[in-house]
């Protein structure tokens, strides 16, 4: 290890060692919270998928579980010392952050217990598959994930290796962020960048054809099939009753019938192909991910969505994405054209004073100069309860039959969310329509 990065993982540590207050919001639901760390592994493919040799794709796995409360139970680490030290350097390369800036990251703290005993339930606690965005780490969203295990949701966030900040496998191994590959096709980023921000809709239309035939020869297409597997192993294991032994006695308390995907960036737009083709599947939550697959694009998810996305007319987030409100590239999405905006089981909602990586807890931990161009203007706390109360309610009413009046209020309860309706893509596909007449 260089110099530069030893020094740093040895300071990483010792702040996370320091800190004793949390700066995490503390999950506010009936249940305590449990976490635990494990590895889903999958025999059938490689880790590396270019390298015969590389053994069996493995799944680095933090749970957040419902726990009985223990008694005198303190907050604890954000990212345990020796997470810390692997991850956050890694995070500082892929992101380019300054020396500093990380450490309320590396201090940070969270009202959960590491494998607390977990709680007792008659009717069995609904499950969600949680997928990072590219290049960043499993536990980014660890605040969210305690609310819901708060709640009665059994939250497993996977690492997809070599997409991920640098992870280390049980056995020891590092697999490290993994830059370039074989060259793209090229004509995917001509087709990508009419599909993000082409003159109309007609050529954004008309580019598809050539971006599915592309898409495959691709690095991000690779990563696409990589990850959809990722998920789709974990949900077999995970319904066919052949998850890790450190994560039996979890899920002997979960209902394996009910599952949710969901993620971050790269990992949201995961979770809607994944929820797409897995049988268990109940909802799929998107937050800020551009989708990627072919196959969803004027084509429906076939399952409840919600899509958070950030404030595009303010901050912007693909390259030579338009700005205006009225239209975001993920309207090409999750509905047939001529359907857009009318199923309401498909809740797009935009959060306004957020930028992508917003979608994170380095929303409520980062500081500094560079926060604006990192996370955004918004308060940090409040951009972790609006993400947090509009999921929960949508998952409620989607995995547990709650009262649908239960997503409004939580959107209403945010002035900064807007709901988001596809007016564009709607009077574009009206007049295709009446010109076929």
């Amino acid at each position: 290890m260089p110099l530069k990065r030893s020094v740093m993982a040895i300071a990483i540590a010792t702040l996370a060692g320091m800190a004793d207050a949390s700066t995490l919001p503390a999950p506010d639901g009936e249940y305590a919270v449990g976490v635990l760390r494990t590895e889903f592994v999958d025999s059938a493919r490689t880790l590396d998928a270019t390298d015969a040799a590389s053994g069996p794709r493995r799944l680095p796995a933090v749970v957040w579980y419902p726990a009985q409360a223990r008694s005198g139970a303190k907050d604890s680490a954000y990212l345990p010392s020796d997470i810390a030290a692997t991850t956050l350097p890694a995070l500082a390369r892929n992101f380019r952050y300054a020396d500093g800036e990380l450490q309320a990251v590396a201090a940070a703290r969270i009202a959960v217990q590491p494998d607390a005993r977990p709680a007792k339930t008659s009717r069995g606690f609904p499950v969600v598959v949680y997928s990072h965005g590219l290049f960043l780490y499993p536990e980014q969203n660890s605040a969210l994930a305690a609310r819901l295990a708060s709640h009665g949701y059994i939250v497993i966030s996977i690492a997809h290796p070599g997409d991920a900040t640098d992870v280390r496998l049980q056995d020891g191994t590092l697999v490290a962020t993994k830059f370039g590959g074989p060259p793209d096709d090229p004509r995917f980023a001509d087709a990508w960048k009419v599909i993000a921000g082409g003159s109309d809709l007609d050529v954004r239309r008309d580019a598809l054809a050539t971006y599915a035939e592309a898409f495959p020869a691709t690095r991000i297409g690779r990563s696409f099939a990589q990850w959809r597997d990722d998920t789709r192993a974990v949900a077999d294991a995970v319904t066919g009753n052949k998850e890790p032994e450190a994560l039996r006695a979890v899920l002997a308390t979960a209902d394996r019938s009910r599952l949710a995907f969901a993620g971050m960036s790269f990992g949201g737009a995961t979770s809607a192909t994944t929820c797409h083709l897995v049988a268990a599947c109940h909802a799929a939550i998107n937050l800020d991910g551009q989708n990627f697959d072919p196959a969803l694009f004027n084509g429906a998810v076939g399952r409840p969505l919600l899509l958070m996305l950030s404030d595009w007319p303010r901050y912007g987030l693909l390259e030579g994405q338009p700005r205006e409100a009225d239209f975001s590239p993920n309207d090409l999405a999750y509905e047939p054209w001529k359907r857009a905006g009318k199923d309401a089981d498909v809740v797009r909602v935009r959060l306004e004073g957020i930028r992508h990586l917003g979608f994170t807890d380095l929303v409520a931990l980062l500081d500094g100069p560079k926060r604006n161009e990192r996370v955004g203007d918004i308060d940090g706390d409040e951009a972790l309860s609006a993400t947090s109360d509009v999921v929960l309610a949508f998952l409620d009413i989607h995995l547990r039959g709650g009262d649908a009046a239960n997503l409004g209020r939580a959107i209403d309860r945010h002035p900064a969310l807007k709901r988001h309706v596809p007016t564009r893509m709607q009077g574009w596909a009206a007049a295709k329509d009446q010109a076929k007449e």
